[in-house]
């Protein structure tokens, strides 16, 4: 692909570095138009904070679990090291970029009385937003590549499929990156469009809600189709990625009932 987007002599712009930040400021001006538009309660100062603090959480919290998957022999190490390793740019995992910046988000959200429904019905889609772009980036830089393309010997490799250079295998395979990043701005677009509605329906945080059940459905089976290793959990029946959506899901159902009972008054009117 173009792991090189842009090149000025020495200077050298990765695609994936790009589409990072591409995705992080993608996130932060939807905070700030959720914010404006709809839950204008939430200052925009404690927006732009929170941003920052589920930021460099998002970040540390996918390298700690992308090094506990593919780099066990570091956590063996003295503890500078393991620190240097993680200060690194190196491989990230999505879910461990999750589940740190929701839970440094709630945090903060209780610090400072903040409504964590709101939060959460913010802050979400805007992580499915930076995740959407983001995989654009992965795509381009050849990593998290899906599994090959099964066909005859004489049938041509179908159209939508791909062949990452940096492989050097020549095989053909499935463009998981763009089927992720598409399913994830489908999230966030119909969470944008529902958001009143959903909110009204049945109560303040089940965007948020919603947007987790949708998301971990399409992880669990787009890791059927993921190339890449990802680390197995009992065995080699799941990948990480899968375990931890089932756990999602078997919180959400937990919470089903609560998310359905009838919202005394909306916040929306």
């Amino acid at each position: 692909m173009y792991p090189i987007l842009l090149e000025f002599g020495d200077i050298k712009l990765p695609s994936w570095h790009v589409f990072y930040v591409l995705g992080a400021f993608a996130s932060y001006y939807y905070l700030l138009q959720i914010r404006r538009k709809v839950l204008p309660k939430i200052s925009e100062i404690h927006i732009s904070r929170l941003f920052v603090l589920c930021y460099f959480a998002g970040y540390f919290g996918a390298r700690i679990l992308s090094i506990l998957i593919e780099q066990v022999a570091v956590w063996q190490s003295a503890p500078i090291e393991i620190l240097s390793e993680l200060l690194k740019l190196g491989p990230m995992t999505f879910y461990g970029g999750l589940i740190a910046s929701v839970f440094v988000g709630l945090v903060y959200s209780l610090t400072v009385s903040l409504p964590v429904d709101d939060v959460l019905d913010a802050s979400i889609p805007a992580g499915f937003l930076a995740l959407s772009i983001g995989r654009i980036g992965c795509f381009m830089n050849g990593d998290d590549f899906g599994k090959p393309v099964s066909i005859g010997s004489e049938a041509a490799s179908p159209w939508w499929s791909v062949t990452f250079p940096n492989l050097q295998d020549g095989i053909t395979r499935y463009p998981v990156q763009l089927i992720e990043a598409f399913c994830a701005a489908l999230i966030v677009i119909l969470a944008t469009i529902n958001f009143r509605f959903i909110r009204n329906a049945l109560r303040p945080g089940a965007i948020g809600f919603i947007c987790l059940i949708i998301y971990a459905n399409i992880r669990f089976f787009l890791e059927f189709i993921r190339g890449d290793f990802r680390g197995f959990v009992f065995g080699t029946w799941l990948s990480t990625s899968q375990f931890i959506s089932l756990i999602i899901l078997l919180a959400c159902a937990g919470s089903l009932p609560f998310w359905l009972k009838t919202p005394t008054r909306s916040r929306d009117n």
